[in-house]
């Protein structure tokens, strides 16, 4: 069998050189070199030049269109870094709530100490062998958070035993996630009721905002990005459906609104519109109306 053969990879180049190359090989406006050093030396070319995939010329997909700079691109970067700050305290205000309204719901039909308990859950296959999966998680993070005032504590006076309260806390979001995917019905609807959401509803929003939380904390691309988790918005809302953030921000907004977190995230996000011009919020998946929309109007 012939042995496959890979292209060699690229050879490091400067800044200055990076700077010619996206002028004389990409067809990128760029005015000042020392303007684009200063510029590259503070997002990755590779990072940076991800934002104008949608900017490409559609006969020569290695060209930028006309007028296209290289500060388009970092506005681009500016306004995406802006929008994954405004949306994180939205999406910590989620998580520790349904933090509260997981344990609380645990404790008070299965005791404080039930959720280690797999009989407690759903008894399919894969429900079970996730449940085991999440208490091996959690005391990998018990072992690892050692040093907390709180796990000590729990150590050195109760032997290591975690009520569900203090054990939630040291639960990611994805394992959050999880945990709630597992509970019996009766418990989910428990949980639910109090989003005005059914258990498969919430379920959805609670995986779409683990995904965006994800790509916010991890320094990801938000702006003209496909989300791959999409949350179950009402049928009045099926305009506004698709495979970008906006769908997910309007869920929690149903879900949770009324707490000040939205006014400012949307306040934050009109501001980053006016600031940065060639962010096109059809690119995000926001409507013309996403801002009454997001407000409750």
């Amino acid at each position: 069998m012939p042995q496959k053969t890979f292209a060699p990879v690229k050879p490091a180049r400067s800044y200055e050189e990076q700077a010619r190359r996206l002028m004389e090989a990409h067809g990128l406006g760029i005015g000042d070199i020392g303007h684009a050093r200063e510029i590259l030396s503070t997002v990755n070319y590779y990072r940076l030049t991800t934002y104008g995939k949608h900017l490409r010329r559609p006969d020569d997909p290695e060209r930028f269109l006309p007028g296209v700079t290289l500060d388009t691109l970092y506005g681009l970067y500016c306004f995406d870094m802006g929008l994954r700050h405004a949306l994180l305290p939205v999406l910590e205000f989620f998580e520790v709530q349904l933090r509260a309204r997981l344990s609380y719901r645990l404790a008070m039909a299965h005791g404080s100490a039930g959720y280690a308990s797999a009989e407690l859950f759903r008894q399919d296959k894969q429900s079970l062998g996730l449940h085991k999966s999440l208490m091996n998680k959690f005391k990998i993070e018990v072992r690892r958070q050692g040093d907390l005032p709180f796990v000590r504590h729990h150590k050195v006076k109760y032997g290591g035993q975690f009520p569900i309260w203090v054990a939630v806390e040291l639960f990611s979001f994805g394992m959050l996630a999880q945990l709630y995917d597992i509970m019996t019905e009766e418990d989910q609807w428990a949980v639910s009721r109090e989003y005005r959401m059914e258990p498969e509803a919430l379920a959805a929003l609670i995986h779409a905002a683990v995904g965006v939380r994800n790509i916010c904390a991890h320094y990801g691309r938000l702006y003209n990005q496909t989300i791959e988790d999409q949350p179950v918005l009402p049928p009045e809302y099926a305009q506004v459906a698709g495979d970008r953030v906006f769908p997910t921000l309007l869920a929690l907004r149903l879900a949770t609104g009324g707490n000040p977190v939205y006014d400012e995230m949307r306040q934050r996000i009109a501001a980053l519109f006016t600031q940065y011009p060639q962010a096109e919020p059809a690119r995000c998946g926001f409507p013309p109306e996403w801002e009454s929309l997001l407000a409750g109007a």
